[in-house]
């Protein structure tokens, strides 16, 4: 997803559920400690931001897998962070993630570095601004951002939604399908219509020949299937 505006993130690493990990992630017992050391790993690594047990701070120092449990500077805090979906990326796609996540709060003055590689830009937004932002072309989100965003903007704060957060029931994984049109690509969800017709398409050998038809005739196509 390079040139799209996304949320901090990453793979979980054999490391995560190390003892390295183990030893310094205070985490709550929901079977997740893997999921939250990486991604209190991932937003260590590409925004200089810790998330721990005495607050969040933010160093210059950025250290990379395993290393990142090492140089904590206090145990990190697994339990700051609100898990509310699993998105599992499109059949038919050649690249595919099986995704956690979690929202967390961190104070105003905290700011993200910008490095030039593992981050070329940040910013922090509003939710309907960053929807707007993408409706006009200025940002490029990613189909399950702009749908997270969407579930944000429904809350009037942080604490209003992270309130919302605190006990969302069981969460099931949401697999979205691709539907190929003669001049748009469309991506659905179990709620919308022709999300059950969709499945028998996915099968087609040719669907990614299609769709990528599609693009190079300049129809629609969804974020994650464009080249930046």
């Amino acid at each position: 997803m390079a040139g799209a505006w996304v949320f901090p993130g990453g793979a979980v690493d054999d490391t995560d559920a190390g003892s390295d990990a183990g030893s310094v992630v205070q985490s709550t017992d929901d079977g997740l400690a893997r999921w939250r050391a990486a991604a209190l790993r991932e937003l260590v690594e590409e925004t200089g931001i810790w998330l721990t047990v005495d607050g969040e701070q933010v160093t210059n120092q950025r250290p990379n897998g395993v290393a990142v449990f090492g140089a904590a500077p206090s145990p990190l805090n697994g339990e700051r962070l609100r898990y509310f979906a699993n998105w599992i990326t499109p059949a038919p796609l050649p690249i595919r993630f099986d995704t956690r996540f979690f929202a967390t709060e961190v104070s105003r003055h905290v700011e993200a570095l910008v490095d030039g590689q593992e981050l070329i830009d940040a910013a922090w937004t509003d939710p309907v601004d960053a929807l707007e932002r993408a409706d006009a072309g200025d940002w490029l989100l990613a189909f399950p951002t702009r749908s997270t965003l969407q579930v944000f903007s429904g809350h009037d704060s942080v604490i209003e939604l992270l309130a919302a957060l605190t006990d969302p029931g069981e969460i099931e994984a949401v697999q979205p399908r691709l539907v190929v049109e003669n001049d748009a690509v469309r991506i659905l969800l179990p709620a919308d219509p022709g999300f059950d017709a969709a499945a028998d398409g996915e099968h087609d050998p040719d669907l990614l020949a299609r769709a990528m038809a599609v693009a190079e005739a300049g129809g629609t196509i969804p974020a994650e299937m464009r080249l930046a």
